[in-house]
C-alpha cells in the first residue's frame, strides 16, 4: 500500500489524490476488508490503506469502484459545465441591464421627440392661422377700401 501510494498518487504530477490496489484474489482481498480491529493490535488493513488514499479492489468489486470514479468525473464535468453556463448567464445579465438602460433612454428620447414635434405643430398651425388671417384681412382692406387715386391735371 505503500509502494502503491508514492508511485500513483502524485497530485503534482496531474494524478488523482487516491489509487486503486487490485488484489486478485476474493479471500484476500475479503481478509483486507473484514477483519477488524482486536485489542492490542495495529489499525486494520482497510484503515491503513484508506489513510494512505489506497482502496483495495477485487475482480468482484473492480469494475463497481470503476463506474464510480466515472460517474463522479461526469458530475465534475456536469458541475464545471454548470459554472461556465452561470458565468456566461451573469455576463448576458448585465449586458441585459446595460442594454434596458439605453432602450430606456432611446424610449425617452423618442418621448421628448414626439412632445416637441407636438408642441412645434400646434405653434405652426397658430402661425398659420395668423397668416392667413393677415391675408384675408389684407385682401379685404384692398378690394373694400381702396384709396382714393390722385388724378393727374396737365393744366
Amino acid at each position: 500500500m505503500d509502494a502503491v501510494a508514492a508511485k500513483y498518487i502524485l497530485p503534482d504530477e496531474g494524478t488523482y489524490d487516491f489509487a486503486l490496489m487490485y488484489i486478485p484474489a476474493e479471500n484476500v482481498y475479503y481478509e483486507c476488508i473484514v477483519k477488524s480491529e482486536e485489542p492490542g493490535e495495529e489499525a486494520s488493513i482497510l484503515e491503513y490503506a484508506l489513510k494512505k488514499r489506497v482502496v483495495p479492489v477485487s475482480p468482484a468489486s473492480f469494475y463497481a469502484y470503476l463506474q464510480a470514479i466515472v460517474l463522479g468525473l461526469k458530475g465534475m464535468r456536469v458541475e464545471e459545465n454548470a459554472r461556465r453556463i452561470l458565468d456566461t448567464l451573469a455576463r448576458l445579465t448585465g449586458d441585459l441591464q446595460r442594454f434596458a438602460e439605453d432602450f430606456d433612454l432611446v424610449g425617452k428620447h423618442l418621448t421628448n421627440a414626439r412632445l416637441k414635434h407636438e408642441d412645434a405643430s400646434r405653434r405652426l398651425e397658430r402661425v398659420q392661422e395668423k397668416v392667413a388671417s393677415a391675408s384675408l384681412d389684407g385682401s379685404a382692406l384692398s378690394t373694400e377700401e381702396k384709396p382714393p387715386a390722385i388724378a393727374a391735371r396737365a393744366d
